[in-house]
């Protein structure tokens, strides 16, 4: 089962987050998580976003906290595709629901179609140490920081950053150090207590 899960010809992951902060924070576990276990994640469905048609003053500040997610989710989830989809009058229950969300989300593009191919990030342990490589291949090595809070760790480039939720086999240890090898951001974990 594991052959046929991690092989992205045969399957891949896609979230289905609403933009609201609690739920963005799970889905980035949750993304940590599949790309732990070797499973690539192809798209973000970012559900149930208030259309612009709605002008009751009433919904004037979930909008406003729903544009403030979306950034969130544009930049947890970078660079897999986030396809967004309104919230519609009525639950989406039944084929002919879903074939509706399916325009919205894909337009004319196949939906079964693998939208992305690359993982995210990989994890591999190599002499008692963790090893976290993001594919950053554009990124100049001086415009690179990095933020831990606890089990996240942000990464800084130049005025974009990306959270990472760390899985808990990581959240404890110390982050010992950084480098950029090749096209990609390594960050070497040792035991002892996280900052």
């Amino acid at each position: 089962m594991h052959d046929l899960l991690s092989d992205p010809e045969q399957a891949t992951v896609r979230l289905v987050l609403n933009p609201d902060k609690m739920v963005i924070k799970e889905a980035q576990r949750t993304l940590t998580y599949v790309t732990l276990y070797g499973f690539i994640t192809d798209a973000v469905i970012c559900n149930r976003i208030i259309p612009p048609e709605v002008c009751d003053p009433y919904f004037d500040a979930w909008k406003r906290a729903q544009g403030e997610n979306l950034q969130i989710v544009e930049e947890a989830f970078s660079p897999l595709p986030i396809y967004r989809v309104p919230m519609f009058p009525q639950e989406l229950v039944g084929m002919d629901m879903l074939r509706r969300m399916a325009v919205y989300a894909f337009g004319d593009a196949d939906p079964a179609a693998v939208l992305h191919r690359d993982k995210v990030y990989q994890l591999t342990k190599e002499d008692g140490l963790y090893r976290l490589s993001l594919n950053l291949p554009l990124a100049a090595r001086d415009d690179i920081d990095l933020i831990r809070r606890r089990d996240e760790l942000v990464v800084v480039v130049g005025s974009r950053k990306r959270s990472l939720l760390l899985p808990s086999v990581l959240a404890h240890l110390q982050v010992k150090g950084a480098k950029y090898e090749g096209k990609s951001l390594v960050v070497t974990f040792k035991d002892g207590k996280a900052a």
